[in-house]
């Protein structure tokens, strides 16, 4: 109540002095909530780290809110989470989570076999499919390969660039040796070569008398960074190059958008390297004569501003000069000869808004005040001699970005500016308390934590991570947390390069203006009027689709019949609506998936003609800034990541991938057919062959399925057990095996089809084969496994290779029957979850010292509700890492109100 009165005053006091009357103008017929994006949600996804290696575990939480007040969202019930491999355009891994009070947590586990280099993490949710990608989170994370570096292939070689100026291009040779990168490889390979606007892909014919190959190529001299990935069957390898460090771009950005003749103006400038950041530079302005105008000097960002006051009849330019010698220049704006410039000045705990008028008048003009697509309020005034000023108080406004648009007496936009109004009293301030400051290794840390807002205690939602700081601070040198998302990220297009810098300090803050000259204005998010809704928000778990009549297609109407499988079988009657379509919401479960089985009613199906289409999940376009994905790695973070790697396996050899080569078995007269060939190079020979006549001459009534076969003549090499009694079905397992990977005709199996495979016809299979003792069979495992790379690879695997006379995997190794109307399909379920698991050490004389405790993560507490008095509390212990450890605490209220906090304490040597 007292914020609108205040309000009240402002507008009647700026319509008094500007002395114009209050008949309605266009701008106020525009709605209070006049943006489409003030619907969205905003999702942020706080990481354990940003960099890893690929033995590591991703921990994450995610807070879902709406966009203009940060509460909990009440729209969205369910939260989609992927990693993803943007080279190869692929979804690696993915997250489907329950949003409980806005809130979700997850993890995804990491795998030896994902390749080295930058990977994204996106987070949405359905609902913001409708705001295009600016409302989907996009997060870089960079992977390590754990393995001997010393021992590191290096199949992309003698890389040799030159600069051929008569075709404007770069001509690049390099040898690539394949057989370095996989050994098994016998085929040919693909090498895909990625820059800033374009993309190529070279064959490698594969030559066995020499393995080594010369490649040339071009691309265009205006690429400063190329991407190298090589891809064989087995592996693949990515390697960037630079080719030319000297390139950058730098852009001037008037407050207000306009350089007028004559009237002085503030200029932001930004400055990109080769590498898409933002870097320190100096450099002066010049006219089209080359005299030198001013100076300026960016911060280690890359941004400042200088002030410029343009003559008439004037070019300007931004001019460089590089270490080495080479001057660039950089065409400012074209300076206008009329127009309008605006300047926001800062006056202690007040700004100041100027507008000047090149022509000396009283025309009048308007502004627009408005956060997050709402608007705050209108100003009415006239110019007075060209210039209009008015005094703008932090307190009348919210808190975070603040934009304002100046119109002209006809109403047309001519200037635009963005500003952060930071209101402390608006954070949630969390306190940390440790019950020491110093500890031992191993001890066990009892933290305090008291979470208030304007000085009064107040609950909240907060997680609290402690990590190593040496190695957290080395290995994440840029990084967001949740204020700088929620006040500043989550309102701006593209990236803000390390955003958590402008909160650190007021001295930082300060230097935040920069930011809304150069990136605010311009990458604002809600500009867009509101538009329609296509896609309804989840809610929840769901099964949805459509029947269609082939024969009578106005008939739309029908009955269906599902039985969803589990731990307990669920029958399910569904109508769908007048269009044939049908949703059925599904009670909370959680796993892989389950099956199901839908088909239409006797009664609604009588000609048989009703066709079923489920509807699959349509995942979002994967976009990415490919100038950032290919730039090189900071060589700090990337020596601070080999350091720990190797100092891990020097500790604890186990844990290297297994690539110990075992023993080969020779089987005595076996043939390498076309179709046995590939396993043969990949596994070896096997040690068990069954030929088609022994199946057949040994077949028996009860034995004609495989598995039934198996067991009665094989008993000693294989082993069946049943899954469920009833409906369920059986598994074989090679002898000595933890699993056995079945592979027909070449094709892995999906553990979803694994009941299926007993029940193969003894007479479509032309031979089964037992492959034990193989050290790449898991090879197979994230196409196997739904929960790869979550659930790790077991470690002792062997491999059932089944070839049939279709030769078409699973898929034809049964008689074809009649067409149905029955659909099978996976009914989705929230992924599994997981804590962080921390050793206890209450005991220390049960501590067994040999064991290392290499942990650099101590701590990952996601979902810490602090009570009414705002006071909760955590413990863990921990590890044999001395030095300085950091906790870090981040939270929000269910007000909307963020706050972030760190503690250090230190753990002394032993």
């Amino acid at each position: 109540m007292t914020k609108i009165f205040i309000y009240a005053v402002f507008i009647i006091y700026v319509f008094s002095f500007a002395q114009i009357g209050h008949a309605q103008i266009p701008l106020e017929k525009e709605t209070e909530i006049f943006a489409d994006a003030t619907d969205a949600e905003k999702i942020y996804v706080q990481l354990s780290a940003y960099t890893f290696n690929t033995s590591e575990t991703i921990w994450f939480k995610a807070i879902v809110t709406d966009v203009l007040n940060h509460t909990p969202t009440k729209r969205s019930g369910v939260l989609h989470v992927e990693l993803i491999d943007p080279l190869d355009n692929r979804i690696v891994d993915e997250n489907l989570l329950k949003i409980n009070g806005g809130v979700s947590n997850g993890f995804f586990q990491l795998h030896s076999n994902y390749r080295e280099g930058k990977y994204i993490i996106r987070a949405y949710t359905e609902w913001n499919k409708n705001f295009g990608p600016d409302f989907i989170n996009s997060i870089p994370i960079h992977l390590y390969r754990l393995e001997n570096f010393d021992a590191k292939p290096n199949p992309i070689q003698n890389i040799v660039f030159t600069k051929d100026l008569n075709s404007n291009t770069f001509s690049l040779a390099s040898t690539i040796a394949i057989k370095e990168l996989d050994s098994l490889h016998n085929d040919d390979a693909i090498l895909y070569i990625n820059w800033k606007g374009g993309e190529d892909s070279i064959v490698i014919k594969h030559k066995k008398k020499n393995p080594v190959i010369n490649l040339q190529h071009k691309v265009p001299l205006s690429v400063p960074i190329i991407n190298y990935r090589l891809q064989t069957k087995n592996e693949v390898f990515a390697k960037s190059i630079v080719l030319d460090d000297e390139y950058g771009s730098l852009q001037f950005f008037p407050e207000g958008g306009s350089l007028v003749e004559g009237l002085q103006s503030v200029v932001g400038f930004k400055y990109i390297d080769y590498r898409g950041k933002g870097a320190e530079i100096q450099g002066r302005i010049e006219d089209k004569n080359s005299t030198i105008v001013t100076e300026f000097k960016s911060n280690a960002l890359g941004m400042g501003q200088l002030i410029l006051t343009p003559e008439p009849g004037q070019t300007y330019y931004g001019v460089l000069t590089t270490n080495s010698g080479n001057t660039f220049k950089y065409e400012l704006p074209e300076v206008k000869k009329l127009g309008q410039v605006i300047s926001l000045i800062n006056k202690g705990s007040e700004r100041e808004l100027r507008i000047w008028n090149k022509e000396k008048n009283r025309d009048s003009l308007f502004i627009k005040i408005f956060h997050r697509g709402k608007n705050l309020f209108f100003l009415k005034a006239r110019f007075t001699n060209g210039m209009f000023s008015f005094k703008i108080v932090p307190e009348n406004l919210p808190h975070g970005v603040i934009g304002l648009t100046v119109f002209d007496k006809n109403f047309s936009p001519v200037a635009e500016r963005h500003f952060f109004n930071h209101l402390k009293q608006e954070n949630l301030d969390i306190g940390l308390e440790t019950n020491k400051d110093n500890y031992a290794v191993r001890d066990s840390v009892q933290v305090s934590i008291l979470t208030r807002q304007n000085g009064e205690s107040v609950p909240a939602s907060i997680s609290v991570m402690a990590v190593d700081s040496s190695y957290f601070y080395g290995t994440n040198l840029k990084r967001n947390n949740i204020v700088s998302y929620f006040l500043l990220q989550s309102d701006i297009k593209g990236t803000v390069e390390n955003p958590s810098y402008y909160f650190e300090d007021e001295e930082n803050l300060a230097e935040l203006d920069y930011l809304m000259l150069t990136q605010g204005w311009t990458n604002y998010k809600y500009k867009e009027k509101k538009k329609a809704r296509l896609i309804n928000a989840e809610k929840g778990l769901e099964i949805k689709g459509t029947v269609n009549d082939i024969d009578n297609p106005s008939k739309r109407k029908h009955e269906l019949n599902m039985l969803l499988m589990g731990e307990t079988t669920e029958a399910y009657a569904i109508d769908t609506d007048n269009t044939g379509y049908f949703k059925l919401a599904l009670d909370d479960s959680y796993g892989l998936g389950r099956k199901f089985v839908i088909q239409p009613t006797n009664a609604s199906n009588k000609r048989g003609k009703l066709k079923i289409d489920i509807k699959g999940y349509e995942v979002p376009e994967i976009s990415y800034e490919i100038e950032k994905v290919i730039a090189p790695v900071d060589s700090i973070v990337e020596k601070k990541m080999i350091q720990k790697i190797e100092e891990d396996i020097r500790l604890d050899p186990f844990l290297l991938p297994n690539t110990i080569a075992l023993n080969e078995v020779v089987v005595s007269d076996y043939r390498v057919t076309p179709e046995r060939a590939e396993m043969v190079e990949l596994h070896g020979i096997p040690d068990v062959v069954i030929e088609n006549n022994e199946l057949i001459s040994k077949q028996k009534k009860w034995t004609r399925g495989l598995y039934r076969w198996l067991l009665f003549n094989y008993p000693k090499d294989i082993r069946v057990t049943r899954v469920r009694n009833g409906t369920g079905f059986e598994l074989a397992y090679v002898y000595g095996a933890e699993w056995t990977y079945v592979v027909i005709d070449g094709i892995p199996v999906h553990e979803r089809d694994y009941g299926l495979i007993g029940n193969i016809p003894v007479s479509a299979v032309k031979s089964a084969e037992i492959i034990r003792n193989t050290s790449t069979a898991n090879k197979y495992h994230n196409q196997v496994f739904d929960c790869a790379p979550i659930c790790p690879p077991p470690s002792f695997p062997a491999i059932l290779a089944i070839y049939t006379y279709s030769g078409k995997g699973l898929s034809g190794a049964f008689p074809k029957t009649k067409r149905t109307n029955l659909i099978n399909d996976i009914a989705p379920q929230y992924s599994p979850s997981r804590e962080y698991y921390v050793p206890e050490y209450h005991n220390p004389e049960k501590i067994d010292w040999s064991i290392p405790d290499r942990r650099t993560l101590l701590s990952w507490k996601p979902n810490i509700i602090t009570g009414k008095n705002g006071q909760a509390k955590t413990a863990f212990f921990n590890s044999d890492i001395s030095g300085k450890i950091v906790l870090i605490c981040e939270g929000i209220t269910f007000a909307g109100k963020v706050g972030y906090s760190e503690l250090f304490y230190e753990v002394d040597d032993p």
